[in-house]
């Protein structure tokens, strides 16, 4: 009888020290649920800001039979390394893990000069002495989804998928030149313009922390080569920012951006081209910069 008595006693006290562990689990898996850090994991959040950013662009547009000239736009066109131009980001967070982002950098430059080397542009020719206004655009448009395969209450770690275009277009207007008559002789004013949405992919890692009471960085870094039939492309991104919130919705961010784009299509037979653009030709891009602005998260 008192055997049969102990080993119920010790039936309940292994039940309730089970129970008891169970229960102490569950709360600790809630309480980490809770206490993850809504300005890491907010469901939505957008972001305005302006940037400096510094430009290098390569381009060469070939003609229906032949190659074009590659020309550095900064010194053959005469066109600012520098710009001041707006960003603006919008993140989507469906669930703990997933989250994806858009964003757009506008990126326009002009100049006007005198040029000292002759150009094939397209199916144009602009001889050396030629007054030359040039209109660049090399806007991006940028979709990021962002997995995090490591969840913290004050931090993430994840892989990222970017795709997206640089938005090319470049234009240029012969004004005058210098001829027999003079420097910069009235002439006829002709132009040209092409235009060409590169497409642009990358895959890399994501991660991002708290760093203070109210101060939050996160960093990206991404690449990819792709080489297929007519196209081949490289993509080298690497992005981060610091924020300070002022508020549990407002923060002030500062960011750098750095990325460097190669994109070559070369003529091919109609049917056996890949890609198929009705652009042929190079071009080597390069930004980085710094931006400053503010974040709303909700």
């Amino acid at each position: 009888m008192r055997q049969w008595h102990r080993r119920c006693v010790v039936h309940a006290l292994e039940g309730l020290t089970l129970g008891g562990a169970l229960t102490t689990l569950s709360s600790t898996a809630a309480v980490a649920q809770e206490e993850l850090d809504p300005r890491l994991y907010p469901k939505y959040e957008a972001s305005a800001s302006a940037a400096l950013l510094v430009l290098g662009e390569n381009i060469r547009v070939d003609p229906a039979d032949g190659t074009g000239t590659e020309v550095d736009a900064e010194d053959v066109l005469g066109v600012s390394p520098t710009s001041f131009q707006p960003r603006v980001a919008f993140r989507w967070r469906p669930g703990q893990k997933h989250e994806l982002e858009f964003s757009f950098l506008r990126a326009v430059r002009s100049s006007e000069k005198a040029i000292s080397k002759d150009i094939v542009f397209a199916d144009t020719s602009f001889t050396a002495g030629l007054r030359v206004n040039a209109s660049l655009r090399t806007s991006q448009a940028i979709l990021t989804y962002r997995y995090a395969f490591r969840v913290r209450p004050k931090s993430q770690i994840g892989a990222a998928l970017g795709v997206g275009a640089i938005l090319f277009r470049t234009e240029l207007d012969a004004k005058a030149g210098a001829t027999t008559g003079g420097a910069d002789t009235t002439i006829v004013p002709y132009s040209r313009t092409r235009k060409f949405n590169a497409p642009t992919g990358s895959l890399g890692l994501y991660g991002r922390a708290q760093l203070g009471e109210k101060w939050y960085g996160e960093a990206d870094l991404r690449g990819i080569y792709v080489k297929v039939s007519n196209f081949k492309a490289s993509v080298g991104e690497l992005g981060g920012a610091v924020r300070r919130f002022f508020s549990n919705t407002v923060a002030g961010e500062l960011g750098y951006t750095l990325g460097l784009y190669s994109v070559t299509l070369t003529h091919t037979p109609t049917d056996s081209s890949l890609v198929q653009t009705g652009f042929s030709g190079k071009i080597k891009y390069n930004v980085s910069g710094f931006r400053g602005g503010v974040v709303i998260a909700f």
